[in-house]
């Protein structure tokens, strides 16, 4: 009896922790990339500089907690496809390669057999 594994598809638009993350990661970059600009822009004001970098170390934080909740989700969704198009696709293949160790040792058995009668009627 084969073991067969039963994979959960993911769907991305319809998993909350996939999609809160990927929300946070965009977010994160939009809001670190605004507030570089801003502390450039505003480089010789104190207040605005210190706001500027507050902002920034958000945003890291943000894309911190974004690929957290992103990563093991990804994970499991990209293991989905590959399980899925090995499956699928390269099923004839995977066939043909269970089936060569059996082959190899026939034939390498055979050889063996036809090299000892090629030693035995030498002998005679």
């Amino acid at each position: 009896m084969e073991n067969q594994e039963i994979t959960r598809k993911i769907v991305w638009w319809k998993d909350a922790k996939l999609l809160t993350g990927v929300i946070l990661v965009v977010l994160s970059i939009i809001i670190g990339f605004y507030s570089k600009v801003y502390v450039v822009a505003k480089i010789y004001e104190p207040i605005a500089v210190v706001t500027g970098l507050s902002v920034y170390a958000l945003s890291w934080i943000l894309l911190f907690f974004g690929a957290f909740l992103t990563g093991w989700e990804t994970v499991h969704l990209i293991q989905s496809r590959i399980h899925h198009h090995v499956r699928k696709t390269m099923k004839g293949t995977y066939e043909y390669t269970k089936k060569l160790p059996k082959r190899g040792y026939h034939y390498t058995k055979e050889l063996h057999k036809k090299g000892m009668e090629k030693i035995r009627k030498s002998i005679k």
